[in-house]
């Protein structure tokens, strides 16, 4: 980090600055790739409970909580409320998911995880959306 920081007012030559622009747009579709490979439906059979507890904390009971804390204890409302409690219910992140499988904390559920938390929070996520507009 200190290095990037110290070549921050440096003028890279246009060819490297290509160069690792192209690389750097690999890096979301490479996670997605890797976290897909990992999936495999028939793991929901044996991660059923984990999958459904963590996914309903993430995704309900975790900014739930947030709300409850922020609006109901400290009587906060407003934009900075709602941002905080839209951002708690994200779906997984692929990022963690990726470390999380190198670590090898049940690569199966983690990739259930991201996998059906994602397409899940399509429908989560509007719905926290009315829910905070209310705040």
């Amino acid at each position: 980090m200190a290095v990037a920081l110290a070549l921050r007012g440096v003028e890279y030559a246009p060819w490297l600055t290509a160069l690792l622009t192209r690389l750097g747009d690999l890096v979301a579709p490479l996670a997605l790739l890797s976290v897909g490979y990992q999936l495999r439906l028939g793991a929901l059979r044996g991660n059923l409970r984990g999958l459904g507890l963590g996914l309903a904390f993430k995704l309900v009971f975790a900014p739930l909580a947030v709300v409850l804390v922020l609006v109901g204890h400290f009587g906060l409302d407003g934009d900075n409320t709602r941002i905080t409690a839209f951002e708690m219910a994200m779906p997984p992140m692929i990022g963690a998911a990726i470390v999380a499988a190198d670590h090898r904390l049940n690569p199966p559920l983690v990739a259930l995880m991201v996998g059906i938390g994602i397409p899940l929070s399509f429908v989560t996520l509007p719905l926290w959306w009315l829910v905070l507009a209310r705040i």
